[in-house]
């Protein structure tokens, strides 16, 4: 195994080390990154973790990054798990992935079956329950060296991993250099900087560490100590006080028999920057060629490679080979791993001798030697995810079967849920470049994985297959791929002249394309309200297609809710209808065009308050994570935010936000956050958290002014909100109006979707302007009341009696209470009865009063709603009432994460499984449960079915 440097001045280091293990022991995970220069000591403390953890008691699983690998597929995952999959007997391997954990199977099977469908977040979620099935049985430490060199889809299942690893016996401890090196920098930085990860950052040694250490080195090289104060000072100056680096000092200077004394500073000075090539060439130039030929071997075929395969690149016999491998272990070069007995591997000590090794190599050996490894890795029937990265390392040169093999892998990459790894091998063959019959193919296959990681880099292949293809349907579906990324990239009047094009090109009887193009289509209004060279043209095919209802086949039905979000903008009660019909005939999963168009039939049923639209909500969740659509999943769980957050959940909508926020980090497209965004920061406003929204607007990248084109007007209204709150009243108002413009834009007269008028409403009043704000809230009113949804209509009857004169107050308030009473908008009830509770305590009528607003602090607190608690708190302190509390119990006090935990608790379901069908951690379910036992008064599973009878047909007050 590789050498480990005395660990000088590291005992901070190794306590926090040391902590992690005790903790994963005791079931509660966490993460430690060690970041650092090369040489200052991570991989020694890393061996230090090891052996820790082996004491602890734990399992113990270890990987390494290495830069030639970092196009291998779930490289780092394989080098985690496959050796712990191997240990277990047959029967316990089938219990680890079982259920959810079945997912990853396609990652650690040796060949993916052809009708794999893995995906961008299945296969994570499997590994997810992999790993804590595996810590079921004994809690498990991950260590991974060199984590800036791991594949993305490795890091990927990390950033996965770390905010639910606090509920596993799980501890990660990682090594990596700092400054952005490496594969995927944005997915390390949520990694190193997500809790509960602990970063270790170890320091250059003291001068008396850094002594001590040229000391015993010195010593072990059977040379006299250093006793020149000079000297030693030289060498920690020449080094930085970099352990590796002061250890190769000292080691190539006695090899060289340098004498420790001022006189020879100069060559300390020369030798310690190139401390580690310097040691190298030294015991190069003293070992036969057999072990130079080796390690240039090994150095290509990287790390862990087999003693075989490096004595065949390195055409020498298997017994020399084996003899030289022990010459240079001898050196302190190469290590050799014989745990297998079939395999005998061979690795350096450290990364950066096989650096100074392979980057020793002319280019041109280091190519025809890449190209050599994968043809002798191919004839010994190597994964074909082995070869591709050799063949990726090659010149080209036109040859047919390394386009075959690399497309191949990249077909493999997929069906594993890489398409980041697919899209580098398929860019490879176009480098090669292909035979010019398949080059349509292969750039169509290149854009739609490009798709899936950079979507501007997928747009010029899509448009050189659309240039290559002739009409046909293939054409259409082209367009449609490159269309989306285009206005997905919010290049909209691209994307709409491409669509147009191909909707020109298809037969008139191909109902099914024309109804998918026509969907596209009509939606650029709806994302670029401000281009109103594209809008009217637009919007008269809006009117002649929206007599068909509904549309046939899922094309049909992707129209009817995109037709569904255009009504719903202006407020036709006729969109609600619409999205219905086409929601409930076909999932999202079934949508052609995915959540493009789907997202427009959620929005007019959300802004509806259709209680339907949850359902189809927690389908497309549940479709998402099964399937592995990364994009998928964002857009559902955008959208079940903005969903919970009109149901006034505050908690579930959080959640669904901070865990799409999460998924769009890892993507280019910006489109999302304009939604995401706002929805986030509104769910925080009404808990009181301005510092936090503030930092969820500025997420969004959207700048401050703000253009009016794009989906603008929902960033707008939340700033509008955030400056009212903060007491910035003018600048709010300013805000507010520019929502109404940008919405207006649009077409946009629905308050359920842009409540602007009542916001610039109350923004008026609080400025002295209560003509003006009366007449936009009488504005508000109007719409609301055509379109006829509570929340909206409840919002507007509620802010135009606040702001009515005398006693033309009451009459509103008080229709506002009646007609949020049942509706599923809880938090708006809440606001409705307090600004009544306000208004019949000033006419006079206490106990009505009190009665109103203890209703609405019951409800207020249920979500912690902060300013709104504080505000009844106030009213309830003047008018000098003591709150009447109500004691909520039974099924309706449940939250709704707790009500479907319930549901599956009572029809028997583990817990584990549970967990699974609901996509959190098995802790989560037990939090739940422990808040369902309470607040229903039993005392576990046996009782719940007793306490079920009762059914939640009628709203919680809380």
């Amino acid at each position: 195994m590789p050498h480990s440097a005395d660990l000088f001045e590291r005992s901070g280091e190794l306590e926090v080390l040391q902590k992690a293990m005790g903790a994963a022991r005791e079931g509660h995970g966490g993460a430690v990154m060690i970041e650092g220069a090369p040489g200052i000591g991570k991989t020694s403390l890393l061996a230090e973790g090891k052996r820790m953890a082996g004491s602890a008691g734990l399992q113990v699983a270890t990987a390494r990054g290495s830069e030639l690998e970092s196009d291998f597929p779930f490289g780092v995952v394989r080098q985690l798990f496959e050796p712990l999959l191997a240990h277990m007997d047959p029967q316990e391997r089938r219990r680890v992935m079982s259920g959810a954990a079945g997912q990853a199977a396609v990652v650690l099977e040796r060949v993916v079956p052809e009708d794999s469908r893995g995906g961008d977040f299945s296969i994570p979620h499997g590994l997810y329950w992999l790993t804590a099935d595996i810590c079921e049985r004994q809690p498990l430490a991950l260590l991974i060296d060199d984590l800036h060199w791991a594949d993305g889809d490795s890091l990927r299942f990390l950033n996965h991993l770390m905010p639910r690893l606090e509920d596993l016996g799980c501890c990660v401890v990682g090594t990596l250099r700092p400054f952005g090196l490496g594969t995927q920098p944005q997915l390390l930085d949520q990694i190193v900087t997500t809790p509960p990860s602990v970063v270790l950052a170890p320091s250059k040694l003291s001068p008396a560490a850094a002594t001590s250490l040229i000391t015993a080195q010195f010593a072990k090289s059977g040379c006299p100590a250093p006793r020149d104060e000079h000297f030693l000072s030289a060498c920690c100056a020449a080094t930085g006080g970099n352990p590796l680096l002061l250890k190769e000092l000292a080691e190539a200077l006695a090899a060289e028999g340098v004498a420790a004394n001022a006189a020879n500073i100069p060559q300390v000075y020369a030798v310690g920057p190139r401390a580690v090539a310097r040691r190298v060439a030294v015991w190069m130039r003293r070992l036969p060629e057999d072990c130079v030929a080796l390690t240039r071997a090994v150095a290509v075929l990287g790390e862990g490679a087999e003693v075989a395969h490096a004595a065949e690149l390195a055409e020498l016999p298997l017994e020399d080979a084996l003899q030289a491998a022990k010459g240079l272990e001898q050196a302190q070069i190469l290590f050799t791993d014989s745990s297998n007995a079939l395999r005998t591997r061979l690795g350096f000590v450290h990364p950066l001798v096989r650096a100074v090794i392979y980057e020793g190599m002319p280019p041109a050996d280091r190519h025809r030697a890449h190209r050599k490894a994968a043809v002798l890795l191919k004839t010994s029937t190597a994964e074909v995810e082995t070869v591709a990265p050799h063949l990726l390392r090659t010149l080209p040169c036109g040859d047919d079967e390394t386009v075959g093999m690399l497309w191949t892998a990249a077909n493999s990459a997929l069906a594993r849920g890489s398409p980041g790894t697919a899209a580098t091998c398929l860019r490879r063959c176009l480098a090669e470049p292909p035979p010019p019959r398949t080059r349509l193919d292969l750039l169509s296959a290149l854009g739609n994985a490009m798709r899936h990681v950079d979507t501007a880099g997928a747009v010029p292949y899509l448009e050189e297959a659309l240039a290559l293809a002739g009409p046909s349907r293939r054409r259409v579906e082209i367009a449609l791929a490159l269309g989306n990324a285009l206005l997905l990239l919010q290049r909209a009047g691209e994307a709409l002249a491409v669509w147009r094009r191909a909707l020109a090109d298809t037969a008139p009887d191909d109902t099914e394309l024309r109804n998918q193009l026509h969907a596209c289509i009509l939606s650029i209004p709806l994302y670029e309200p401000g281009r109103q060279d594209m809008r009217e043209d637009i919007l008269s095919q809006v009117s002649e297609l929206r007599s068909a209802v509904p549309h046939p086949g899922p094309g049909g039905r992707s129209l009817d809710c995109v037709i569904a979000g255009h009504d719903a903008i202006i407020g036709d009660p006729r969109a609600v209808l619409r999205a219905r019909s086409a929601l409930r005939d076909a999932p999202a999963a079934q949508q052609p065009n995915g959540q493009i168009s789907v997202s427009f039939g959620w929005l007019a049923l959300i802004s509806a308050d259709r209680d339907e639209v949850m359902g189809s909500l927690d389908a497309a969740v549940e479709q998402a994570h099964r399937e592995g659509s990364l994009n998928g999943l964002t857009g559902a769980l955008t959208y079940r935010s903005l969903a919970w957050l009109c149901r006034g959940n505050l908690e579930e909508a959080t959640a669904d936000a901070l865990t799409a926020m999460r998924a769009v980090e890892t993507s280019s497209v910006r489109l999302r956050r304009l939604v995401l965004g706002p929805v986030h920061a509104e769910a925080l406003l009404e808990r009181g958290a301005l510092d936090e929204a503030g930092k969820a607007l500025e997420w969004t990248g959207v700048p401050d002014p703000a253009p009016i084109t794009g989906l603008m007007y929902y960033v707008l209204h939340s700033r509008a909100r955030l400056l009212r709150m903060r007491g910035r009243t003018a600048e709010a108002l300013d805000a507010a109006l520019a929502a109404g413009r940008s919405f207006s834009a649009a077409g946009g007269q629905n308050p359920a979707i842009v409540p602007w008028q009542s916001e610039a409403a109350v923004c008026l009043h609080l400025l002295g302007r209560d003509q003006e704000a009366r007449a936009l809230a009488t504005a508000e009113l109007r719409s609301a009341r055509y379109w006829s949804a509570p929340r909206a209509l409840g919002r507007a009857l509620r802010v135009a009696g606040a702001l009515a004169e005398g006693e033309a107050d009451l009459p509103l308030l008080r229709e506002a209470v009646d007609r949020l009473r049942k509706s599923p908008a809880r938090l708006e009830y809440a606001k409705a009865l307090a600004d009544y509770g306000a208004a019949v305590r000033r006419h006079g009528k206490r106990r009505e009063a009190r009665d109103a607003l203890s209703d609405a602090l019951d409800i207020a607190e249920a979500r912690k709603a902060a300013p709104l608690v504080r505000q009844i708190l106030d009213e309830l302190h003047l008018a000098g009432i003591r709150p009447h509390r109500h004691a909520v119990t039974g099924l309706q006090s449940l939250t709704p994460g707790e009500q479907r935990v319930h549901e599956l608790a009572v029809q028997g379901k583990t817990n584990r499984e549970i967990a699974q069908h609901l996509f959190v951690t098995t802790k989560t379910v037990e939090v739940h449960l422990s808040s369902i036992y309470r607040k229903l008064g039993v005392a576990g599973r046996h009782e719940l079915a007793e306490k079920s009878a009762r059914t939640f047909s009628t709203p919680a007050p809380g």
